[in-house]
């Protein structure tokens, strides 16, 4: 049942965090449509499903067989599939029915089993299971490179996409004319069967706009400090991020790049390439000032789309910037995190290793929005 709710409410406000994050946006509709609460009133919507629908099923055969999936569809929104096996993460998704997410080689993947983690000696593992997907989150142990601290081994870019989540609930409600969606779930992180971090994760999404917002909410429950590296792994692909494509980086933005090849390539980091045989990689870090307002643009002049990535500043003070330009590849990942990618043994030498005390909860906000380009 849809519930009533004629306050649009800031987002952040239902977590009492305290973080500043704009209110989710307002319908921007291009064809004149009755609002959604025009068409319940009016009685000419038979079931809500109609304008905003949420399908959980299970995938069959392949490597995903039995793992489970949610197809979200909101009228004059956005459509996408999240993935409670997979740590409730995005796999594909589109706007208005054009693809924006980059979708992997992998396919559908289970998550990894502890025999599988066990049996990865160079801890790269979590590429054989990287889908791509609109949202691929990295951490909550390890985010970057694998690492060896003390006698633990942490695998590129940590667990988070191999936890499966518990106590999954699908909500719908009124707020204001609009149909607002939330899928919500459960996800613990354990170290030798003890439980450490509790996490919850809300996704909401609404008719009328194209946005989706990731909230989390990590608390430790653990004895002691436990450190929380977090990266989220926002991936565009065709036809959104294709030739003639550009990405905007506020001003103010600093940039480190992470290697050689990604210094000569600084120069066109911005502009989408045209696919090459076996181009390598380019990766940057970029600590963007208040993402949370203008957020980083990815924007094709050809669909007349521009998407925007927002995050909360407090808990994400820093982001990552990955192309791929290889053909059958061909990749752009804009990744709010809060550390760099040296793994976390570098992160704890150098003082960098994000930790919450016992006790403590921390939240994160990241945005995906798309809208049309001025004039189009």
């Amino acid at each position: 049942m849809c519930r009533p709710d004629t306050a649009l409410d800031a987002r952040c406000g239902r977590y009492g965090c305290g973080m500043a994050f704009p209110a989710f946006p307002a319908a921007d509709r291009r064809v004149p449509l009755a609002s959604p609460a025009q068409l319940i009133a009016s009685g000419q919507v038979a079931r809500i499903d109609t304008l905003a629908s949420a399908t959980a099923a299970r995938f069959s055969g392949g490597q995903a067989d039995g793992c489970r999936f949610i197809d979200v569809a909101m009228a004059d929104g956005l459509s996408f599939r999240v993935l409670p096996d997979r740590g409730l993460d995005i796999g594909p998704a589109s706007a208005r029915c054009l693809p924006i997410a980059w979708l992997s080689t992998v396919g559908n993947a289970a998550p990894a089993s502890d025999l599988d983690r066990a049996g990865d000696a160079d801890g790269m593992g979590w590429l054989s299971r990287f889908t791509g997907g609109l949202l691929t989150t990295c951490g909550p142990d390890n985010i970057g490179l694998p690492s060896q601290d003390g006698e633990s081994r942490f695998g590129l870019h940590g667990m988070w996409s191999d936890l499966p989540a518990s106590d999954v609930e699908i909500s719908r409600r009124l707020v204001g004319d609009e149909i607002e969606l939330t899928v919500s779930g459960r996800l613990e992180y354990r170290v030798a069967g003890a439980p450490r971090l509790d996490i919850r994760r809300t996704i909401v999404t609404r008719t009328g706009v194209a946005c989706v917002e990731i909230q989390d909410q990590i608390t430790n429950v653990g004895s002691g400090p436990e450190p929380v590296p977090m990266l989220y792994h926002v991936n565009f692909g065709a036809p959104l991020w294709a030739p003639g494509a550009t990405v905007r980086f506020p001003e103010g933005t600093t940039t480190v790049s992470r290697n050689d090849h990604a210094a000569s390539m600084l120069h066109r980091a911005c502009v989408a390439p045209q696919p090459q045989p076996d181009a390598e990689e380019y990766v940057y870090e970029r600590v963007v000032p208040a993402p949370e307002t203008d957020g980083v643009t990815v924007s094709n002049p050809a669909l007349g789309l521009r998407a925007t990535v927002q995050w909360t500043s407090e808990s994400l003070p820093t982001s990552h910037q990955w192309v791929h330009p290889a053909a059958g590849v061909y990749a752009l990942g804009i990744e709010p995190a809060n550390a760099g990618l040296a793994g976390r043994a570098v992160l704890k030498g150098d003082g960098s290793l994000p930790t919450i005390a016992p006790g403590e909860t921390r939240h994160f906000v990241v945005r995906i929005s798309v809208t049309p380009l001025a004039g189009t």
